[in-house]
């Protein structure tokens, strides 16, 4: 199926946000032509409660509709549409049924992704967007924190994909301490610590919100600027620099931070701790921001045909 002048969209239903994107494939590569995140939490209290919370999941049902519609706006219909969640519906009781009620309510199929299977898409989707002299030489180890869980990628002959239990909505909720979230993230530490063993040169690409919110902060952005965010390099001793005057401001100052959405304010804090005790645990001295990540990975594939992955559940 042609998307209107090869037109496509891709929509992330994840556990703090909702991302569109809606684009033209051309000869050039990508190019956008719509692009929103909307904050609704959908995984708040997921890890303790079980299930999606009602409040929620019409917050994020009400955001589809009028995504949808924007959409339609550029000529993408939603039967050109990859629509995917993560963490939060994968983990929760009343996952599919939400699915479920997405699909009749708005003509949306939505796949609900593994967690290998999110970290995969990822790692596609950065290393495909950044130039490669970036790279040039070395193993990109693809870091994707969500809201719900973390995802780490690699490829060095075999694959190599962890999910874990340290998205920063999660971290936020759950307040575990630095020593817990090392623990956590030791068998990533250890992967990558043997790339170095066999004479591999490791570089740490970071995707998601917490990611890219490390960047825009690094660079003093009023206003978000994906272009330069693609491909910043933003050094361990920086990113600790960032955690700690942020740690330092109150919820209220935070929220007037350059670079930092206000809607993320209250859990960036332990988005960077998480991204900070992977560095310092992988003895990794910084890490390269990527703007392209699964969403765009996945209009790419549904462009050619190739979704929804045939392992997964499409509902």
């Amino acid at each position: 199926m042609r998307g209107k002048n090869n037109r496509w969209g891709a929509i992330d239903i994840g556990s703090n946000s909702v991302r569109f994107l809606a684009a033209e494939l051309t000869e050039g590569g990508l190019k956008t032509l719509w692009r929103r995140l909307d904050t609704t939490r959908l995984g708040r209290e997921v890890a303790r409660s079980g299930d999606l919370h009602p409040e929620a999941v019409q917050r994020t049902l009400d955001v589809l509709a009028t995504g949808l519609e924007a959409m339609a706006s550029f000529g993408v219909q939603p039967g050109q549409v990859a629509a995917f969640a993560t963490s939060a519906v994968r983990e929760a009781g009343n996952g599919v049924a939400f699915c479920r009620r997405v699909g009749e309510e708005l003509s949306l199929s939505v796949t609900i992704l593994s967690g290998e299977r999110e970290g995969h898409l990822s790692y596609e989707g950065a290393v495909d967007g950044l130039p490669g002299e970036l790279v040039e030489g070395r193993i990109p180890v693809v870091v994707d924190i969500g809201g719900g869980s973390a995802e780490v990628v690699f490829r060095n002959g075999d694959w190599w994909r962890r999910s874990f239990p340290l998205g920063a909505v999660r971290l936020t909720e759950s307040r575990l301490g630095k020593a817990d979230v090392a623990r956590l993230w030791a068998p990533a530490a250890e992967a990558i610590g043997r790339l170095r063993d066999l004479g591999g040169e490791p570089v740490l690409v970071g995707v998601g919100g917490t990611a890219t919110t490390a960047a825009a902060i690094a660079l003093e952005l009023t206003l978000y600027d994906p272009e330069r965010v693609q491909g910043y390099f933003l050094s361990l001793e920086r990113l600790r620099a960032i955690g700690a005057r942020l740690r330092a401001l109150d919820l209220e100052a935070r929220r007037q931070t350059p670079g930092l959405q206000p809607e993320r304010a209250d859990i960036i804090l332990a988005g960077l701790l998480a991204l900070e005790t992977l560095l310092e645990s992988a003895n990794g001295d910084g890490f390269i921001a990527s703007e392209t990540d699964l969403l765009h990975c996945a209009l790419k594939r549904r462009a050619a045909g190739q979704w929804p992955p045939e392992d997964e559940r499409a509902r």
